[in-house]
């Protein structure tokens, strides 16, 4: 799925840290150039690179540093000079002309470099390779672009498409760019910066380019951030954010590798009790997994308290060592997971409809080789198509996010909240109250960002576990995710043989929409109680949600029956939330293949609807589970009851 860098026996390392901007960028570019030979060059951008690097167990050699100014960059050109063709000369006030002198420098054994730096690393090491200066080639980037798409894209792989932004420290501060370019010029991709607002069109442009689409990954992280999913997904095209991420010519280099984690182990689930989970944010993002949720898992804290990790299923090609060291340092308390929405983040939503079940499979491939079983799912409405596909071949053992769902052939799904900081986390601990009729699931998402400080990100949650231990003993139970999950399915695997419904008196039925196409009344007729749908020129509906614990098993059958007042004319149907995600919405309104005729009798009758693939997900409005159609006269309903008739 991405391109890897072919392996080498000797490393050399250089510690550009205390560089200038501008010689950041140019060493990442001759990193990368020099990587796609072989995978023989590591540069130290931050102090705690040295402990992958250490870890990974490749031999190394650290390069003696020059003095001076950008020693880094300069030790780095004194050893490799040999191999630098061509200067490509670009303007930091014009960024595209960085991304096109980089793309170039990737495709003719050359490197981007300011004037400044091309006159001094002529001067220093006497160079005398060719320089094509781009400063003023093009009026504007949408014209460099367009130059680019015809002239540098067809030698640009598809693997994957690069779009990372200049950044500046501070307004007065020189343009700096992203540690992502060492792999972007390695695997010769196309590189831009555009705003996919104001310049969406030629952003489509960039990926309408033919062999782009379904496995081919957005790197960096674009200018309208996670919205470059309504850019990207209906091209097929999946985010992985990535623009700090660093080195990466480097760790592609070593073997894909397969992980597994152990099942979870379910707990008993107790009435009035809070089962829940905590996660962190943002493991989609390499730069996350590679930084500060590295950093956090130094914390002595970890391992005391459970706390899941999101993190990439893509490092298993793109950094296995590091997949390796998360593996390597786990504890009872730790589990990992994938972030949203899987193998790449993507707005349900917004992917192309004919390309997302390629995707769905390309997503479970990817996720059970990682070990993960859990995931967060993002911006997937629910009932449709996409929704149904997603959950039905994902293959987790459970969904976090986006509210609550059991449904059969569906993992369960349940909500996590946000919590930006410690303090917010036990806001939200006392917010979710106990139920004391049945257990309550739920979970919390601690942002990464707004726990970073001091990288002490598990000790501020067992500050606030061992607060709300104190306010409320007992009222929480902390579990890992799929733990939770092995709970919730075994808490609703029940066989309860029957749930029924009547007006004021429901055992396990309840009616929830009660306005718009679902209005009803209740009503004594004739001694008997009983609900009241009354006559409409359009047809309107009476629904029906069944309790979370009737679960109907996977292709188990059902009969709905219904009691109903023979009296008037015209047609009843069900629509019912099945498993069949070929039907309307995802499953969320099957129709059953026959109607129910009244003939004005007078008496009360029994009907029954026999179905092999019931869901009961809650995906049809107001969260109900079926609904009745009534296409004519006034309808009145004593009872509705839901059995099991076995397998």
């Amino acid at each position: 799925m991405f391109p890897k860098m072919p392996t080498a026996t000797n490393v050399f390392v250089v510690n550009i840290h205390k560089d200038s901007g501008n010689a950041w960028m140019t060493a990442w570019a001759l990193q990368g150039l020099i990587n796609q030979q072989a995978a023989e060059v590591y540069l130290i951008n931050n102090p705690w690179d040295r402990e992958p690097l250490v870890s990974c167990g490749k031999p190394f050699e650290e390069l003696r540093q020059l003095a001076g100014t950008n020693a880094g960059l300069r030790t780095l050109f004194q050893k490799y000079q040999g191999r630098v063709k061509k200067m490509f000369v670009y303007d930091p006030d014009k960024d595209w002309t960085w991304y096109l002198a980089l793309m170039s420098a990737a495709q003719q054994d050359g490197i981007p470099v300011t004037e400044s730096i091309r006159n001094d690393l002529m001067s220093e090491f006497d160079w005398k390779g060719d320089v094509e200066d781009f400063r003023n080639k093009w009026k504007n980037r949408i014209e460099a672009y367009d130059w680019a798409l015809l002239k540098l894209m067809p030698n640009c792989t598809r693997q994957v498409v690069f779009a990372t932004g200049n950044r500046r420290d501070n307004p007065k501060a020189e343009r700096i760019g992203n540690p992502i370019t060492d792999y972007a010029v390695a695997s010769k991709g196309f590189v831009f910066w555009l705003d996919f607002e104001t310049e969406r069109v030629e952003v489509q442009k960039i990926f309408r380019t033919p062999g782009y689409g379904v496995g081919t990954s957005l790197m960096g992280y674009c200018s309208t951030g996670d919205g470059g999913n309504l850019v990207a997904n209906p091209y097929g095209i999946g985010y992985v954010v990535s623009e700090l991420y660093a080195n990466g010519s480097f760790w592609s280099s070593f073997p894909n590798k397969t992980y597994k984690q152990s099942p979870g182990k379910a707990v008993k689930a107790e009435p009035g009790k809070i089962y829940a989970h905590i996660m962190w944010s943002d493991g989609d993002n390499l730069e996350f997994d590679q930084n500060p949720i590295f950093k956090f898992w130094h914390d002595p804290a970890r391992g005391k308290i459970p706390v899941a990790t999101p993190l990439s299923p893509t490092l298993q090609e793109l950094n296995s060592p590091l997949l390796d060291w998360y593996y390597s340092k786990m504890t009872d308390n730790d589990e990992l997971m994938a972030g949203p929405t899987g193998v790449q983040y993507i707005f349900i939503r917004d992917f192309k409809d004919s390309l997302f079940p390629a995707w769905c499979r390309l997503n479970r491939a990817w996720c059970e080789d990682a070990g993960f079983r859990v995931a967060r799912i993002w911006i997937a409405p629910n009932p449709s198509v996409k929704y149904s596909t997603y959950m039905s071949t994902c293959g987790f053992d459970g969904l976090l996010g986006e509210g609550w769902t059991i449904k059969a052939g569906f993992p369960p799904k349940i909500d996590t909240w946000g919590a930006w900081d410690e303090n917010e986390l036990y806001k939200q601990f006392t917010m979710v109250k106990p139920d004391p009729k049945k257990p309550v699931f739920c979970g919390f998402t601690c942002t990464v960002e707004g726990f970073y400080q001091g990288d002490h990100g598990y000790s501020a949650i067992k500050r606030q576990i061992d607060r709300i231990e104190a306010a409320y003993p007992g009222r929480y139970v902390f579990l890992l995710p799929k733990d939770q999950f092995a709970t919730i399915k075994a808490y609703y695997n029940t066989e309860m043989p029957e749930v029924a419904g009547r007006p004021g008196s429901d055992v396990g039925l309840t009616t929830p929409v009660n306005k718009g196409d679902g209005e009803f009344t209740i009503i004594d007729r004739d001694g008997t109680r009983c609900w009241r749908v009354a006559k409409r020129n359009s047809p309107i509906y009476f629904y029906m949600d069944v309790g979370d614990q009737f679960r109907p098993k996977p292709g188990q059958t059902l009969a709905i029956e219904l009691d109903y007042l023979d009296v008037g004319s015209g047609e009843v149907t069900l629509e019912y939330d099945s498993t069949d995600i070929r039907t309307t919405l995802g499953g969320a309104y099957k129709q059953y293949p026959y109607s129910l005729r009244r003939a004005n009798k007078g008496q009360w009758q029994k009907a029954q609807f026999f179905v092999k693939d019931a869901g009961f997900g809650g995906s049809q409005n107001g969260g109900a589970d079926f609904r009745f159609c009534n296409r004519g006269d006034d309808l009145f309903i004593r009872a509705v009851r839901v059995r099991r008739m076995g397998n």
